[in-house]
């Protein structure tokens, strides 16, 4: 095979990456959107209203979380750290109810499972006005979250690693082992560098591929 035919080759591969790197955000999106709603919940709180109904409902809605392996570490502390609030000026009521009592059993539940916050100093607002629901962030916007989130993982692998090959290999391991989607697109962009610059990236091609067909064969 020439060297014009490999590119090529790899070229389809990164552009198959690309392809679905808006997707591969989707759930990080709604992650991110569920926690801002729990802080908005943890906020009405403070302002007297009554939201037993529709923290109830968060805690329904979002039962999968527990399970489903979408929560980065983060996720969890913010999240420790919110029910915390909640369950602080839920106590505050002298009207103890099934419905609280249902509340704090849930905030126990989910607790036991993400773990308690790490411990932070934590600066309480004021009550805000609600901001108004946006529509679905565009293209642009989401694949800026990809490159932001490819971008840390990167800073977070090469440490002090003496070759980008290093970096490489451990890219490839997380998104053979740990399922990691940015970990995958993270080993495209740096196997086209490497080939860019000449270097011989067969070997990796073929654990890149390997990775993801084994993340579509998890994902069906």
């Amino acid at each position: 095979m020439s060297r014009t035919e490999s590119l090529q080759g790899l070229e389809k591969v990164l552009e198959s990456f690309l392809d679905r790197a808006v997707k591969l955000k989707e759930d990080r999106l709604s992650v991110l959107g569920g926690i801002n709603r729990l802080d908005d919940i943890a906020r009405e709180i403070q302002t007297g209203d009554d939201i037993t109904e529709e923290i109830g409902n968060w805690f329904a809605e979002h039962n999968g979380w527990l399970s489903g392996g979408v929560l980065r570490t983060g996720d969890q502390n913010r999240i420790g750290e919110i029910l915390v609030e909640i369950r602080r000026e839920l106590g505050q009521s002298d009207d103890i109810t099934p419905a609280l009592d249902k509340i704090n059993s849930e905030i126990d539940r989910w607790s036991g499972v993400i773990g308690s916050p790490t411990p932070k100093i934590i600066l309480r607002r004021p009550p805000e006005p609600a901001e108004p629901i946006t529509s679905t962030p565009g293209t642009v916007e989401q694949f800026g979250l990809v490159f932001d989130g490819i971008h840390d993982l990167f800073a977070e692998l090469r440490g002090t690693k003496p070759h980008l090959l290093t970096v490489l290999d451990e890219a490839l391991k997380k998104a053979e082992l740990q399922n990691d989607k940015e970990a995958l697109i993270l080993s495209g962009l740096i196997i086209y560098y490497l080939k860019q610059n000449t270097y011989k990236v067969e070997p990796y091609v073929r654990r890149l591929k390997e990775a993801e067909r084994s993340q579509k064969q998890r994902s069906q």
